[in-house]
Parts: structure tokens; C-alpha cells; sequence
């Protein structure tokens, strides 16, 4: 039985049972990469699109990666035999074949995935954390057959395990110039008894660059699309929509190797056609351990270069890896380390194209990818020089270390009629960049969406509202006291908002606003640039803390209840393109009321229970599809999409409703209208 995210692999590369708690997906930042406990990458799009594979931007549906998966090579004694393995968490593999065959990195049931968060208010902070969000799993290449198997099912050609026992890390961050990228960090093990020789490390990855909004994943068609590419200077190898359809995906995703050690002594870079048998040697999906080191120690099976790259850029299905050569031998008991980054990035131009000017985005993600391995290593030579610091205190590199930004400030959303007021906290004051060990707090911007941005279920940019900043000798040196919370004296009066603990210290009123639309609000900290330490003001993530609100009537008692828009006419500029998409507010409710609509033949169509305290929109599809479980409506009203207890479309009429105020009784009615 195939069970897990993996499942939908089955049926295309043979992957058989893992232990429960195979795949979790990052989801701090923008690229919301799945990563599993054994050794592999990509969900394959199992659970698609509930389930992310590498999907950037963030709820966008343009995914990036098929599945991935660790490869180890090297050379051994087996019974006085010298013997090449290499032991492959995912392959590409010339035909179906039995149960797990390439999948034979494996975890036992009790080896849990394990998260951790260098972030004081999530849940899983501790302060061993690498970066915002960390995943930690270990796994093996000794078990022959499946842990858990109830008929101990063996892993096919896996006679030769190297003997390997994995610990991996994965790292990944909010911030706006380090949201869009993974890495992903292998310490590997000899637990054999014996020396392996000639070991190398590689991370193997079937990318597919897809808009699944257009092209659901399905079919050879929608894999055949991939234009590839490397740059040896970056050790980075990459893939990209090729096609030039109208749903063609504007990214790239790639794959790039930071680091290994002890030491580094060659990159080595290798693409082929899926599932392919002929043609020029390098296009040859490999299917054994000899092929497939081959594939980890030389590039492109010493090929021409240019004329590879000329047939890269055609589009086709292909695999694509990046490998760590001459990382020596590994003794009994001892281990090697090699450190990838998976990169998602726009890419702005042609489709079909993959100019340098069109990669400026990726390999500015790569850089800070780099940047963030490298650490206090700042120059990259792999030592820490004179001027360089010393963070620890002992003389060693400190790694995955990034310039911070501010903290993000904690926010909260109130909608009105008209307007909504937005609160924030001042806990990035106090913020220390921990590359310098100074507050670098500057300022705050505050953004909102425009109405309809979100009508696509993603808002892609939102537009800046307001900046407040120190003044000092940067910025527009407007003040942050023309944000806070005052009293009716003007003095600074920092308040708490119902079932609230925080302390909000700054306001600011969104207004001129549009009744029933949703916006997406943001509060952002900048910090000011150290030129010394070649840091430029970076500001804190617009994604993490983001609120959608509806602004609207707030709830009371006693008003003149109605309906908008009235008539309605389908379909609303709000609605979507679904029939369940579709959406009219009732306004002016009392906090607590039944909403009963009646139609021209005096039959009851439709009851709605109104609770302001509580009520979000979450039972309608349009919330459901085109927001986020953050939205807050004002209260006083409650949105309806037009169907029926009987789960029917309500046809053109003039309908009555009636709304009861369930504390006091009182009752209120009008009419509206339906035109299709």
C-alpha cells in the first residue's frame, strides 16, 4: 500500500510506504517548498493543490518542482570486491518498476520530522534555531527492505547500501530578500565498517516550471516545457518554462550548491531526458549505480558545452543535478557535509528567452543565498579574517547568518464603515541585527491592496499608504509620533483591544474605503543601512502579519437593516468566477440576529445565523477561495452567496428578508432584487 504525500508517485516512479509524518512544507516565506524525512524533495504533487511542491509565490499556483532527492555516491570493499554505489533518496528511472527501486534513503516510524523557529512568538522557537523555520530529519541507506513493511518488503537494487546514516537540516526565512529560497544542509555519515572512497554528494531534482492554474499536473504534455540552464560560476543549475502559452510560468527554479565540507574540489552539473534511451550519451536517463556515478564525478559525461547548452534551451522534460565532487574518503565513524539552496525567482521578459538580464532576480537570490551560508565568512575564502566577526567568541566561521531586519511588528485590523484603523506594536524598536550586534530599528511602512487585487486569489504587490521613521539623518525623517495612540490631551496612550493581550502603541486609519471589498493591510519595520558593514536598510516581511478586512456597518441594535448591492445584477465586480463565488451583504445587523430570506412564492429560502463575535465569512466558498482565514468583516454585516438551503442558485426575483435581533426580539424587513 502506498501511503503518504508521496502517494500519487505510485504509479509513476514506484514509491512505496514511509512512516506517518513523511512531509511537511516551509511556509514562512514565499517559496513553500515540501521537504520529506527521507530524503527527498517535492511532494510530486500528491495532494495537489491542497499540498504544495515548490510553489512561489506563495498561494499563487505557479509550482516549480516535481520531486527531488539527495544522491550519495562512492566506492568501497564488498567480499574483496572494490564496488561503485550510489544511494539515491529519488531517481528518474528508464521504466516502472517494482515497489521502491531509487527510493532507498529510509526512516524508522519513531524518526520524526522535528521543527524549530529562531522566532520568540512561534510555537516552535528554541534558541538552538537556525533560521525563522527549521526542519531537522535523519534517515538511512542500510535498511534493504522497507521499516514497517509487514512483509518486509525489500527495496529493489539496493544490494549495495554505502552504509550512510543522514542528518538533515532545511533553513528558511521571511524576510523580503531571502523569502524565496531553501537551503538544505546534509551531514552524512559512514556507520559501515569499512572506508567508502571518492565520495560525492549531489541533490537530483525533476523541476517542472508550471502555471497549475492553467495546466493542472497531469500528462506528458505538462512536464514537456522545460527550458534548462547553469551558471559554474554560481555552482547553480536551473529550469523554466519553455512554452509559449498564454499560461505560461514567468519563474525560474534552481538548484545551487553553497558549500561542502571538509572541502570543495570541483562542481560538477548534469541534465538528461526523462525516461530516455538513446540519442547523445549525456540525454540518457541513467539506470544503474555505475551510471549514475558517472553522473555525480563529471559533467555532462564530458560533452561539448556549447552545443549542450544550445539543446538545454529547447523545451523538454528533463531531470537536472548538481554535485559536490572530491570530497575524499570517509573513514568508519566519520562524515562529510554538503550544502544546497533551492531557488524560486520571477523572471521578467519572454517566456521562451533566458537572457542574463532575465535572471538578475535569481541570481540576486542567489547571492543572498551564498551570503547567508557564508555567514561571518563574509569575503567567502572560507576562513575568518582580521575585521570579520568573531560571533561566538572561538575563532570559527558562524554560517547561515543573515543581516536581520527589524522584527515584525504585531498588528491588528479593526474595519468600520468606510475605514479600517490599523494597530501595531513597537517590539521592533528594540530589534538588534545580529551580524553587527546594534538596534537598527528606523521606521514603519504600513500597506493596503486595492479592491479586486485579490479577485485572482493572489495579491501580488500592495501599495504603500504611510511611512513613519526617526528622524535623524535618513529617510523622510517624518516622526513616529504622528502615529501613536493618544488621548483626547494628546498625550501618548498606548491601549489593548478586546480578547487582546498585546499593547498597541501606534494607529493608523485607512479611510475613503469601499463597503464589502476585501484589502489586504500589512505593517512593516525597516532598519537603517550600516555602510560600514555593507548592510542596506532592509525592512521586515509584508506576508508574515498580513490581515485581510472587509470594511462594513459594525454590529447594533435598532437600525434600518438592507442589503447591497440592490439590485444585484450577475454578477457583482466582487465576485468570482465560480456561481459559488458570488456574494451580497446584509448590513446595519444587530450583533446577534437570524437572517431569513423569503422568496416571491412566500417559501423560506435560506436562514442565516449571524454572530458578530464570531463571524468571518469562513462558510462561504468566495472567503474560502479568495482569502486566507485572517479576514475580519466589521460586524454588522453578514455576506451571503446566493444558495439556497436546497443548494440552489436563486433565479431572477424580487426577494424579502427578514432579520431578528435574537436579544431582543425586535424584528426588521426589506426587499431585494436578483436580475441574471
Amino acid at each position: 500500500m502506498v501511503t503518504g504525500a508521496l502517494g500519487l508517485l505510485a504509479g509513476a516512479v514506484g514509491v512505496s510506504a514511509q512512516p506517518a509524518d513523511t512531509l511537511r512544507h516551509t511556509d514562512i516565506g514565499n517559496l513553500r517548498l515540501s521537504i520529506s524525512n527521507f530524503g527527498t524533495i517535492g511532494s510530486g504533487f500528491s495532494g495537489w493543490p491542497r499540498v504544495p511542491s515548490a510553489e512561489y509565490p506563495r498561494n499563487s499556483g505557479l509550482e516549480h518542482l516535481f520531486i527531488g532527492g539527495l544522491w550519495v555516491g562512492g566506492i568501497r570493499d564488498v567480499a574483496g570486491n572494490r564496488v561503485v554505489s550510489v544511494s539515491t533518496g529519488a531517481v528518474d528511472i528508464s521504466a516502472v518498476r517494482d515497489a521502491a527501486a531509487g527510493f532507498e534513503l529510509t526512516v524508522e516510524p519513531s524518526m520524526r520530522m522535528r521543527e524549530r523557529s529562531s522566532d520568540i512568538e512561534s510555537p516552535f522557537y528554541s534558541p538552538t534555531a537556525v533560521s525563522q523555520q527549521d526542519f531537522l530529519a535523519d534517515f538511512v541507506d542500510t535498511n534493504r527492505t522497507l521499516p514497517g513493511s509487514s512483509r518486509a518488503q525489500q527495496i529493489p537494487e539496493h544490494e549495495y547500501p554505502l552504509g550512510l546514516a543522514v542528518h538533515m537540516e532545511s533553513y528558511a526565512w521571511s524576510y523580503p530578500f531571502a523569502d524565496n529560497f531553501v537551503i538544505l544542509r546534509y551531514v552524512v555519515r559512514n556507520v559501515s565498517t569499512v572506508r567508502i572512497d571518492s565520495v560525492h554528494v549531489g541533490l537530483w531534482a525533476d523541476a517542472v516550471v508550471r502555471n497549475t492554474q492553467v495546466y493542472p499536473p497531469g500528462g506528458s504534455a505538462f512536464f514537456a516545457s522545460g527550458g534548462n540552464g547553469f551558471d559554474d560560476s554560481l555552482r547553480m543549475t536551473y529550469e523554466w518554462d519553455a512554452s509559449s502559452g498564454d499560461g505560461a510560468a514567468d519563474g525560474y527554479l534552481a538548484v545551487k550548491l553553497l558549500g561542502a565540507e571538509p572541502g570543495l574540489a570541483a562542481t560538477h552539473f548534469n541534465n538528461w531526458q526523462f525516461r530516455n534511451s538513446t540519442g547523445a550519451a549525456w540525454t540518457i536517463s541513467p539506470t544503474d549505480d555505475i551510471d549514475r556515478f558517472a553522473r555525480l564525478s563529471s559533467s555532462f559525461l564530458g560533452a561539448d558545452i556549447t552545443a549542450v547548452r544550445a539543446q538545454l534551451a529547447l523545451p523538454s522534460n528533463r531531470s537536472m543535478m548538481v554535485s559536490a565532487a572530491g570530497l575524499g574518503s570517509l573513514e568508519p565513524g566519520d562524515s562529510v557535509e554538503a550544502v544546497f539552496a533551492v531557488i524560486a525567482a520571477k523572471k521578467p521578459g519572454a517566456t521562451q528567452t533566458d537572457e542574463k538580464s532575465q535572471r538578475r532576480l535569481l541570481e540576486a537570490a542567489a547571492g543572498w543565498a551564498q551570503r547567508a551560508y557564508n555567514g561571518t565568512d563574509q569575503n567567502g575564502n572560507g576562513t575568518l579574517d582580521s575585521g570579520e566577526i568573531d560571533l561566538r567568541g572561538n575563532g570559527q566561521i558562524t554560517r547561515y547568518v543573515l543581516p536581520a531586519p527589524p522584527r515584525s511588528p504585531r498588528m491588528r485590523v479593526v474595519p468600520e464603515s468606510g475605514r479600517i484603523t490599523v494597530y501595531w506594536n513597537d517590539a521592533a524598536e528594540s530589534s538588534v541585527d545580529v551580524l553587527t550586534n546594534r538596534r537598527n530599528f528606523e521606521g514603519y511602512r504600513i500597506y493596503r491592496s486595492n479592491p479586486g487585487d485579490d479577485l485572482d486569489g493572489v495579491v501580488d504587490s500592495l501599495a504603500l499608504v504611510a511611512e513613519y521613521d526617526i528622524v535623524n539623518t535618513e529617510g523622510l525623517n517624518s516622526g513616529l509620533e504622528r502615529a501613536l495612540v493618544v488621548d483626547e490631551q494628546g498625550r501618548p496612550s498606548p491601549i489593548r483591544l478586546p480578547e487582546d493581550t498585546a499593547t498597541y502603541r501606534y494607529r493608523l486609519v485607512l479611510d475613503s474605503l469601499l463597503n464589502g471589498w476585501q484589502y489586504v493591510v500589512a505593517v512593516t519595520a525597516f532598519s537603517s543601512a550600516d555602510d560600514a558593514a555593507g548592510i542596506p536598510s532592509l525592512e521586515s516581511s509584508s506576508i508574515v502579519g498580513a490581515r485581510r478586512a472587509v470594511p462594513g456597518t459594525v454590529a447594533a441594535s435598532g437600525r434600518e437593516v438592507g442589503v447591497y448591492p440592490n439590485p444585484y445584477y450577475v454578477r457583482a465586480l466582487w465576485d468570482g468566477s465560480g456561481e459559488r463565488l458570488r456574494k451580497i451583504y446584509f448590513y446595519n445587523l444587530p450583533a446577534r440576529s437570524r437572517i431569513t430570506i423569503v422568496s416571491p412564492a412566500g417559501d423560506i429560502v435560506a436562514t442565516l445565523e449571524h454572530d458578530a463575535a464570531t463571524y468571518t465569512g469562513d462558510d462561504l466558498r468566495w472567503f474560502q477561495t479568495l482569502s486566507d482565514g485572517t479576514q475580519q468583516l466589521a460586524g454588522g454585516e453578514h455576506a451571503w452567496d446566493l444558495i439556497t438551503s436546497g443548494d440552489q442558485a436563486l433565479a431572477t426575483g424580487i426577494y424579502l428578508f427578514a432579520v431578528e435581533d435574537l436579544a431582543s426580539g425586535e424584528r426588521s424587513f426589506g426587499r431585494f432584487a436578483v436580475l441574471r
